[in-house]
């Protein structure tokens, strides 16, 4: 932790002691009136300031005032708004997300596999699927980079970016509260205040927000709601700005969550626990009958519980965050230095019901830290040049209980400890230009190596009545834990006493041409390679488990039209794609070594490849009507597997299973919004309404059973069913003794779409999952001042 403050500080002091206009750290809107068309939106897509219309990236941006609106409580609400982009919750984690974009995807919590797509604030990546569902709370900006980044963003954004800025301090005095009551007791609180500058040089900016509801599941046994949550964060901003060519901002934030995690019963007469046969218990099934086939009643099966286990879920986090960008002629020298760490204790009744099965605490603590200093600017008119250094570290420590009830293990239950740590470094150097030969043409590439070393160390499970027994490992002696529970009665261990070590190396590029066929209307195209890293399976139950596993490549080839029209009455952002995918990380089904518990075991293996074609659209119309604005999205995805071999009848021989379907990845998604502003009386009426479709897709890579030879499909359960939601609100604003109020009324999801939003079916012996919100509707007042 020493060294880490220091190298902060070292970057802190070398940028200080410069001396480029600062750099826009927002997406932000000229303030442009409808009788003038659409404004610009200014994007850090290429960490520069740009206007979106000229970055030949396909990209949406959320403004301030969007994000700000009731109908968005955290980034799921962001779903749908812009095109091929899908966000799930993991119940598993706190506020854990499944992200995909273009059908890209990665949902698992454990903390030795990378997200696929970057969740960045403020610059800073967010190293876990564990906290990157955002609360959309002080954000002065998100962009949604749709494709894989590797070059400005670096490794683990094989899918795309989603780039989150927070408010700056002001510098004058003045804030902003509301407060927001909704159903299922749900209540809501920010708060955001700026003081004036100190001493011409010092501004701050406290904030503060408050989450609660009691859930919108409902216990099966006593008829109570569940699914409770509670949230509570705060923090400061200090910006200083020692003159004109200096301006630093450090962000300290502590977050504390209180809940339950969620499990819902999604089992059927395919699984163990609801198979008279399968049980072998006097031909009853473990679970009773209403505890099966739930997921064939969407509207109630997956949003009633009835898990015999209590859930609760502790997370504290805290985060520090300095941004630096100095001024040094035509130059602009920046330092983003970021840590965050987490401290992790929840239960998971994993079987979802009644049933003593398998359920699990797992305490965790996860710690990260990263270092990035650029250095970009023009070098003549004509060429703008951007270099930059990046260094991460994350570290992990996870302690997992489970218990094998009497429902798998007998009359006498089977606890089982695992404790593993790991840790990953990430080096990387990186290159970005742009050359205009003329005003019309502008011609772009990139550059970045990228070495990453993961480590796997004191994994190891125990059980009761156990001996060890050093076997040969991957990398020296390992233990592998075996004894007895009673005679002539073996018992495993879950995982070995192994340390391991790997590096892995990339090089990824992208290349874009962008030409301005007219006034206000731009072709470009791009050619891009992004990775996610290889490493190690923290779940590993043996020696041959552990991995290591190889990088994962994506090669990305795209074309577009960005054009505004009428006047700028009317803006059509049009893109094609294709991703070649390779090496793609799958857990398949291979041959236990010898003297294994079970036969059989899985890993993570680079054991597919896959293509993925698709087609995005994004209009924005403002119709000669004073303060109306009309939106628009739609995406098609075409995703495939080409290359997949799976065990997936127990013979230990490989069965092409490239049939099966992409998580995440929704063949067609639209969406349709209108907002509308005219004054009414002393104030002005808002009026905010968005439709948003999307397609049936699976949530997990997992062959149904029976399989039948030569038509291996997805497990049906893991089929969502296609939504339709309507998010709406009526607001009015008007002046009060000089501050800014506004009374609004929403809903989200007001069509009430409600069905399984994440399943997952565990070795033919239970499946468990999670539903998506119903309806929500409630109260919000706002005042500014």
């Amino acid at each position: 932790m020493t060294k880490r403050i220091l190298l902060a500080g070292s970057a802190l002091a070398t940028a200080l002691v410069a001396a480029s206009p600062l750099a826009a750290q927002t997406a932000q809107t000229d303030s442009k009136s409808a009788s003038t068309g659409i404004g610009d939106i200014v994007v850090t897509a290429q960490k520069r300031s740009e206007s979106i219309q000229q970055v030949p990236i396909a990209v949406t941006a959320l403004s301030e005032a969007q994000l700000a609106s009731p109908t968005i409580r955290d980034i799921r609400d962001i779903a749908g708004r812009a095109p091929g982009l899908v966000i799930d919750t993991v119940s598993a984690g706190p506020k854990a997300a499944a992200i995909a974009i273009r059908g890209i995807s990665f949902d698992d919590i454990e903390k030795s596999f990378d997200p696929a797509v970057g969740v960045v604030v403020d610059g800073v990546f967010v190293g876990t699927n564990s906290g990157q569902m955002l609360d959309a709370f002080d954000m002065a900006g998100m962009e949604v980079l749709r494709g894989p980044q590797g070059t400005l963003f670096g490794r683990n954004t094989i899918g795309g970016v989603i780039n989150v800025t927070r408010t700056k301090p002001t510098g004058e005095f003045g804030g902003k509260a509301s407060v927001s009551y909704s159903n299922y007791d749900t209540k809501q609180a920010k708060f955001v205040l700026n003081s004036p500058m100190i001493g011409d040089v010092l501004a701050l900016k406290g904030f503060a927000y408050y989450d609660r509801t009691s859930g919108f599941y409902k216990e099966a046994a006593t008829g109570d709601r569940a699914g409770k949550d509670e949230s509570i964060s705060g923090g400061v901003t200090a910006m200083f700005t020692p003159n004109d060519n200096v301006e630093a901002l450090l962000t300290y934030e502590h977050g504390r969550q209180r809940g339950e995690t969620i499990a819902v019963s999604l089992s059927d007469g395919t699984d163990i626990i609801c198979n008279s046969f399968l049980s072998g218990l006097l031909g009853t099934p473990l679970a009773p009958a209403e505890q099966c086939n739930r997921v064939s009643l969407p509207h109630q099966g997956a949003y009633t519980l009835f898990q015999n286990t209590y859930t609760p879920l502790k997370n504290d986090s805290d985060a520090l965050t300095a941004n630096v960008n100095i001024d040094i002629g035509n130059f602009t020298l920046t330092s983003v230095t970021g840590w965050r760490e987490n401290d992790e204790d929840l239960q998971q009744d994993f079987d979802a019901s009644s049933v003593d099965l398998f359920n699990t605490r797992r305490v965790q603590k996860f710690e990260q830290f990263s270092q990035e200093l650029r250095l970009a600017g023009d070098v003549t008119p004509w060429l703008n040049t951007l270099f930059g250094a990046y260094y991460y570290d994350s570290n992990y420590k996870l302690t997992q209980n489970s218990l094998f009830g009497t429902g798998l293990a007998g009359p006498i239950p089977i606890p089982v400890r695992q404790d593993t740590e790991g840790d990953a470094r990430s080096y990387a150097a990186f290159a970005d230009v742009q050359i205009r030969p003329n005003d019309k043409l502008t011609i772009g590439g990139g550059i970045r190596y990228t070495k990453d070393k993961k480590e796997l160390f004191d994994n190891y499970g125990q059980v009761p009545f156990l001996v060890d027994l050093t076997v040969p490992g991957w990398d020296g002696e390992c233990v592998q834990v075996v004894g007895l529970l009673a005679p002539g009665v073996p018992a495993y261990g879950p995982a070995s006493n192994c340390d391991y070590s790997k590096s892995f190396s990339k090089v990824t590029y992208r290349g874009t041409v962008d030409y301005e066929v007219v006034d206000d209307m731009r072709v470009y195209g791009s050619i891009s390679r992004g990775f996610r890293s290889g490493g190690f399976n923290g779940r590993a139950a043996s020696p041959t488990s552990v991995g290591p596993y190889a990088p994962e490549i994506v090669d990305a080839y795209e074309i577009g039209l960005k054009a505004d029209w009428l006047d700028k009455r009317l803006r059509t952002n049009l893109a094609i794609y294709q991703n070649d995918y390779k090496d793609k990380q799958e857990e398949v089904v291979q041959a236990a070594p010898p003297g294994s518990a079970n036969p059989q075991e899985t890993v993570v293996e680079n054991a597919a490849s896959a293509k993925i074609r698709g087609f995005e659209g994004e209009v924005i119309a403002q119709p000669p009507i004073d303060g109306l604005t009309l939106t628009g999205s739609v995406s098609y995805i075409d995703a495939k597997y080409q290359d997949f071999f799976k065990d997936v009848n127990g013979d230990n021989i490989p069965d092409d299973v490239s049939t099966l379907n992409l998580r995440r990845a929704p063949e067609w998604s639209w969406s349709l919004g209108a907002d509308y502003t005219r004054p009414v009386g002393q104030g002005d009426l808002r009026l905010s309404a968005l439709f948003r479709h999307i397609d049936e897709y699976t949530t997990c890579v997992v062959p149904g059973q029976p399989v039948v030879l030569g038509a291996v499909t997805n497990d049906p359960r893991c089929n969502t069913k296609p939504r339709d939601t309507l998010d709406a609100s009526i607001g009015y604003a008007v002046d009060m003794g000089g501050k800014d109020v506004e009374f609004t009324l929403f809903g989200r999801n007001i069509t009430n779409d409600r069905g399984v939003g994440a399943v997952l079916p565990v070795a033919g012996i239970m499946t468990f999952g999670s539903a998506r919100p119903p309806r929500i509707y409630g109260v919000q007042v706002q005042v500014k001042f």
